[in-house]
């Protein structure tokens, strides 16, 4: 039996779900996961497309050791009453997918905020540059000599003399 750690370590995305491969919940039942697929065939209407699915070909030549199926967490919920004696390694799969479902909560909302940032960055880049492009000034800062007319000092000193 695969701690919840090994388990989490071996979900899949695909199709926008958490999944795990056949071969880790046969392995987490101590199946064979051709004895797997066929008590899956025996019941059909036990597990819907959307909870147990065949891989496409295009999916499976993207996953190493590719599997034929896959499990979301009710798929591998619906197995508990199928294979007796095999309840407590079947829920020990349900924790890692709430661990899955739980990082993808906080990468979603982690997604979010730094979109936002950007957004903010980008009105704040752009504030700058309106700011840089309105305050071109008409003349230099400072002291400048060719302003003042020659001499000045010299007939103020004259006047409060005379």
């Amino acid at each position: 039996m695969s701690t919840p750690v090994e388990i989490l370590s071996r979900l899949l995305w695909i199709r926008d779900a958490a999944v795990l491969p056949d071969r880790v919940v046969a392995d987490q039942l101590g199946l064979e996961p051709n004895t797997l697929a066929a008590l899956i065939q025996a019941h059909p209407e036990r597990f819907p497309e959307s909870m147990v699915f065949h891989l496409t070909a295009a999916e499976r030549q993207k996953i190493p050791d590719a599997p034929v199926m896959a499990f979301t967490e009710a798929g591998a919920a619906l197995l508990t009453g199928l294979v007796p004696g095999k309840e407590t390694p079947l829920l020990a799969l349900l924790p890692a997918f709430a661990d899955a479902r739980r990082i993808l909560t906080a990468q979603a909302e982690l997604s979010a905020r730094i979109t936002a940032l950007e957004e903010k960055m980008d009105l704040v880049q752009k504030a700058l540059r309106a700011d840089e492009a309105e305050s071109v000034p008409d003349r230099p800062i400072g002291f400048v000599a060719d302003d003042l007319p020659r001499g000045l000092k010299a007939k103020q000193r004259q006047a409060k003399k005379g």
